[in-house]
């Protein structure tokens, strides 16, 4: 290969001009713009160097065209990752129309002439490049290689450069373009919002994330092959409403984005929608109707957002918009969002162990038999103790690890704070006793969570029956093979698996006929007012029935009256956690209550009233 040499506009030469060192610094500027660059494809490098070597050529890469910008993901000596489009002849070879764009003699044209990477050092003079177009027919950007002597290729090797042209398109389409709507995905995406960032002369730029609803019915009746030529439908019609000079992309699955260069009225948003609602005609001539969660953000340019945060936003405020009634709706990123989208980033810092984010700490509520007058486990609820904002509570952190696909980091790090406080009590001499833990649907479905429990009760020397996995009965219809696969994984190592919330889901007795559980837990809806009420008290006894035949333990959550506690009695229903006895309690009143509980039992006479003794500690 020929020696690599790097894009200088610095000659050293005397007379160089003004306007030459105004290029020199304008275009290390854009380089320095390009700030969240894809990692290297090592196949499209390998085309490009052979390229070069084969040509005898002095540079070669590949450009990607975009608006104002040329992108270039791979170079072989060239170092520069972003040009101006006007400032390149990858331009003039996408203008030309032709399969194949060659300059002999830069020197001869006025126009070519003053082109950067000729008037500058070294002095680049002939280029030859071919354009690259997908399999469906839309632009791609080039292939190119350049000599610092003026030439001509012959016949042989212009269908060399035509050949590996087609082996850069085959490579691209898979990398960053998506096969069924020919529209850029979303690694690509990205590259093109930063670049869209740095436009000149665009001082607004709005980025949008569009979420559909209703193609999975259509692949489900219709086949997937009728489902992709409705989401190529959709495609178009969100391409020809963004118009050619704003990117667009399929995020995948029925998702898109797009980024438009200048301030977005509502009027163009509302066209957007109006849009999308129209309905797809299908085989049989039956009409679709599809809709769309939209959202977006508006930022001033420049702005401090990355590209990916920005899309991030977009896609948060889609994601905020509830069930669809009939049309299209379009969100706003703003305050409020601000906020969630500012606490997912506290989480994720917490997640990877930053401190300045805060910590999750454990509280434990008591579960109690108070006929036999016996504390019979805890149930383990996080809290999250955030250096600003306080203590945050599960129902704000939570739904946000699950709708980023944190969850299983975060039921894991939850586990391995209870293993600790756990064994903190055994290494004391006070009583054990089983704790219960919420796991997440991502995580009860993670074919490593067997394995990831298995090594923490090894790590802190606990027997698998002191823990309890709770498993609400909605999940137990989603998935319910890969969900009876793992509990049983889950059995195997000791743990005790319970019920939760039943009653107020779905209460498919076959799914619960069909997994072995120890516990059933009633919501307290059916516990809290059970005494007053004719109607509850017959579905509590239902439920009851169903733990008896079940032969399962059965636990009344939300206890917080004498006069349920009397009716519960009257029931046999001893197995009770509620404020009624105590409220959840951090690790070392845990570890005071259980001390109070070991020196109670060891007393010869009767403990006397057991809500006397959560009161005293």
């Amino acid at each position: 290969m020929t020696e690599s040499h790097t894009m200088s506009l610095d000659s050293g030469r005397t007379d160089e001009s003004r306007d030459t060192e105004s290029e020199q610094r304008r275009v290390q500027e854009l380089s320095r713009y390009v700030l969240a660059q894809d990692k290297p494809d090592p196949q499209l490098r390998f085309i490009v160097e052979l390229a070069v070597q084969t040509m005898g050529s002095d540079m070669g890469g590949i450009s990607l065209v975009y608006q104002s910008h040329i992108w270039l993901p791979v170079t072989v000596g060239f170092t520069l990752t972003e040009l101006d489009r006007n400032d390149t002849f990858c331009s003039d070879a996408v203008a030309s129309e032709a399969d194949f764009f060659e300059v002999q003699d830069a020197f001869t044209e006025d126009w070519s002439a003053k082109k950067p990477v000729v008037r500058t050092a070294p002095h680049y003079r002939h280029y030859a490049g071919v354009t690259l177009h997908g399999s469906r027919g839309y632009l791609l950007g080039t292939l190119w290689v350049m000599w610092l002597l003026p030439g001509r290729l012959n016949a042989a090797q212009r269908t060399m450069l035509q050949g590996l042209g087609r082996l850069v398109v085959d490579t691209l389409e898979l990398r960053y373009c998506d096969a069924v709507t020919g529209m850029y995905n979303r690694n690509a995406f990205v590259q093109h919002l930063q670049q869209a960032k740095c436009a000149d002369g665009a001082k607004e730029l709005t980025v949008g994330y569009i979420d559909m609803s209703g193609f999975h019915q259509i692949n489900e009746v219709f086949g997937r092959r009728t489902g992709d030529a409705a989401l190529a439908e959709v495609a178009a019609r969100i391409t020809g409403w963004a118009g050619t000079d704003n990117p667009v992309a399929h995020m995948g699955g029925d998702r898109f984005a797009f980024a438009l260069l200048g301030p977005a009225e509502g009027d163009e948003l509302a066209a957007l929608t109006r849009m999308i609602d129209v309905p797809i005609t299908l085989p049989g001539s039956r009409m679709q109707a599809l809709r769309a969660r939209i959202g977006y953000v508006r930022q001033p340019l420049p702005t401090q957002f990355a590209a990916a945060a920005l899309l991030d936003m977009a896609e948060t405020a889609a994601s905020s918009i509830g069930d669809l009634d009939g049309f299209s709706v379009v969100r706003e990123y703003g305050s409020e969002l601000r906020e969630r989208s500012g606490i997912l980033h506290d989480l994720l810092a917490v997640l990877q162990g930053s401190p300045g984010a805060g910590t999750l700490t454990m509280h434990y509520q008591p579960q109690v038999n108070f006929a036999k007058q016996k504390l019979i486990g805890l149930e383990a609820l996080v809290r999250w103790v955030h250096p600003l904002r306080g203590t945050v509570l599960p129902s704000t952190f939570v739904p946000l690890a699950e709708s980023s696909g944190r969850s299983y980091e975060l039921d894991l790090l939850v586990m391995r704070e209870v293993c600790r406080d756990m064994r903190h009590w055994a290494d004391a001499g006070l009583p054990q006793v089983p704790v219960s833990l919420n796991f997440s649907r991502a995580s009860l479905l993670h074919p490593g969570l067997p394995e990831a429990i298995a090594d923490l009760l090894e790590e802190w020397r606990l027997p698998g029956a002191l823990l309890e996995v709770e498993v609400t009965e909605s999940q137990l219809l989603e998935a319910p093979e890969a969900l009876h696969e793992r509990i049983s994984a889950l059995r195997d190592l000791g743990l005790r698996i319970a019920i939760d919330d039943f009653g107020i889901g779905y209460s498919n007795l076959d799914a619960i006929g069909t997994l072995p559980f120890d516990r059933l837990k009633v919501d307290r809806r059916f516990v809290h007012g059970v005494a007053d009420s004719a109607v509850t008290a017959s579905l509590f006894r239902l439920i009851q029935g169903v733990a008896e035949v079940s032969d399962a333990e059965l636990l009344c959550e939300g206890l917080e009256r004498q006069a349920d506690l009397d009716w519960l009695r009257h029931q046999h229903a001893y197995c009770v956690q509620g404020w009624y006895f105590s409220s959840a309690l951090p690790p070392q009143g845990v570890e005071q209550l259980l001390r109070a509980w070991h020196q109670h039992a060891q007393q010869s006479g009767t403990m006397g009233d057991v809500r006397e003794l959560f009161t005293r500690h």
